[in-house]
């Protein structure tokens, strides 16, 4: 009977023992799960951030390839403006041209009047 008694209360004190184990086990367990939810909450709040964050990326895409396509256009236009710029300053150059051609046949032709004309004959009155 002794011996049964004994092997009952070193069975206890190892069943106590594992009891204990298997109660912290349980709390850490319980801890865990816990800690798992909340995790769960955060990714489930940084999904819907990172949704936001994609949301307001591709609007701002949008906005990119706006202004990049007006940036193109306004170039074209640079490039229009300076086409019409050099055609003016062709045209300019040929006013020029034709306008000190008429200036030195002008000039000629006051020498002629100022050779052929009377003494005292006011050139200036008649060649304006």
């Amino acid at each position: 009977l002794e011996a049964y008694i004994r092997q009952w209360r070193g069975l206890s004190v190892r069943f106590r023992i594992y009891e204990n184990e298997s109660d912290d086990c349980e709390r850490e367990i319980s801890g865990l799960r816990g800690r798992k939810e909340a995790s769960a909450q955060v990714r489930k709040l940084l999904s819907g951030e990172l949704e936001d964050a994609k949301k307001r990326m591709d609007l701002l895409m949008q906005e990119i390839e706006l202004i990049q396509d007006q940036v193109e256009q306004q170039t074209a236009k640079d490039g229009e403006i300076d086409a019409e710029i050099a055609d003016k300053q062709r045209r300019q150059q040929l006013v020029r041209q034709t306008k000190e051609s008429l200036a030195t046949e002008r000039d000629k032709i006051r020498l002629m009047v100022s050779h052929f004309a009377p003494p005292g004959f006011d050139i200036d009155s008649v060649l304006d």
